[in-house]
């Protein structure tokens, strides 16, 4: 592999290209609107704004990465009329967690909307709140949000992991896109987004060093670039490059992947050689099919680079510095 100079190429590259085409992730002016598909406007502003405050967690003191991540949170937290559209939200819908999930990062970043939060603490003292059905990875995340915001956990965690796939250490072989993004999120929620990589229990630990291999080399041949940069940033989780099997070559074929304008495509070309036409530049779905992926890989590429450094944790956040 390239090395850590290489990597934060990816990750500058990867962020020019976000910065090139933030408008894409700007919100309608009705958002609240139900007839807004939320992944298409609420989720990418809020995988925005998570993603690139972790990069600039892990980028240091300086440099185009750093100055490109802090650009782009700052104009998500703009976007969200500083916490104002998840007040708004959260009215609309009152025991709906996603408001709470998609504004935690910005708490934690120092960010506040104080009527917002005053509205979440009266929500979750609610059975409703407490007693609504969710799958167990997402619980994870909802118990995530509520420990950045200070909220009392609606559940016990240790259970709710117990009851995620990744948690119950399945047979590896069980193994599938679906499962592998739940076993990603199930890494990122418990490590805060992999700035915390003590707080992986051991055993999950032992289980993902042994079989994430043999995961990440399946995806690359099926040609999901998207999946094996989540799968690249939990095994920067789990030790520095080289620590696991594969993992430089992967990385060298997910470099061969960006393309020159940093962007990252969600799937490998079509067995032709040709690019989806969905992909292609000037497609009214081309930045749907790349976002994701772009936002993943300057994530992971970050993260890679954080753990070559030998950094035992990110930077510390606003409210840590203040302590």
């Amino acid at each position: 592999m390239r090395g850590a100079v290489g990597l934060e190429g990816v990750t500058e590259g990867a962020l020019r290209w976000l910065s090139a085409h933030r408008d894409e992730f700007r919100l309608p002016h009705d958002y609240a609107d139900p007839r807004h598909d939320r992944s298409w406007t609420l989720r990418p502003l809020g995988e925005l704004a998570q993603l690139t405050y972790t990069i600039g967690r892990l980028s240091g003191t300086g440099g185009q990465a750093l100055r490109h991540a802090q650009e782009l949170f700052d104009f998500a937290w703009r976007e969200t009329g500083r916490g104002e559209v998840f007040a708004a939200l959260v009215r609309r819908e009152p025991h709906a967690a996603y408001p709470l999930e998609l504004y935690a990062v910005f708490a934690e970043a120092g960010r506040h909307h104080a009527p917002f939060e005053a509205q979440m603490r009266d929500l979750a003292r609610t059975r409703a709140w407490r007693l609504a059905e969710r799958p167990p990875t997402r619980t994870l995340a909802v118990l995530q949000a509520e420990h950045r915001l200070g909220l009392t956990p609606h559940t016990d965690r240790a259970a709710a992991q117990a009851r995620t796939w990744l948690g119950g250490l399945p047979e590896p072989w069980a193994h599938t896109t679906g499962t592998g993004y739940d076993a990603t999120h199930y890494v990122f929620h418990l490590t805060n987004w992999g700035s915390e990589p003590h707080l992986l229990p051991a055993a999950v630990r032992d289980y993902l060093l042994l079989w994430l291999p043999a995961w990440l080399e399946c995806t690359l041949e099926a040609g999901h670039w998207d999946l094996a940069g989540e799968l690249l940033a939990v095994a920067a989780v789990l030790g520095p490059p080289g620590a696991l099997p594969g993992a430089d070559d992967a990385w060298r074929t997910l470099q061969e992947a960006q393309r020159p304008d940093g962007s990252l495509p969600e799937h490998a070309l079509e067995a032709d050689g040709s690019a989806p036409e969905h992909t292609k530049p000037g497609s009214p779905l081309a930045f749907r099919s790349c976002y994701h992926s772009t936002l993943v890989i300057a994530f992971a590429a970050a993260l890679t680079s954080h753990a070559a450094a030998g950094a035992g944790t990110a930077a510390p956040t606003p409210e840590e510095a203040r302590r």
